[in-house]
């Protein structure tokens, strides 16, 4: 019996933007947004790691125009947004999407 094993190598760079977010430790949820449309990306809570990693369109990653919020359901402390940030281009075939 003869088994043959493929290894799949891509043949081209599969550009898309990627941002990492280091979340505050007291933050129960955190959003990204498109500052220009106001369309929600992502809203979730962030994970035990609190280091959250997301890929995001590759139009963001020649642009400015996310910007990222922390929320702490509770109200105990305020919401703090962080504007203007540009997404890191990175090669989907061989990108790191560990926490």
């Amino acid at each position: 019996m003869n088994i043959l094993f493929r290894k799949i190598t891509p043949f081209s760079v599969r550009a898309i933007g990627m941002l990492t977010i280091d979340v505050d430790s007291n933050a129960e949820r955190f959003m990204i947004m498109d500052r220009v449309t106001g369309a929600m990306i992502l809203h979730t809570k962030p994970p035990f790691s609190k280091t959250v990693k997301t890929l995001v369109s590759l139009s963001y990653t020649t642009s400015n125009n996310i910007m990222v919020g922390i929320l702490d359901d509770a109200k105990v402390y305020d919401c703090k947004f962080i504007d203007g940030i540009q997404a890191e281009l990175v090669d989907a075939n061989t990108v790191d999407m560990s926490q």
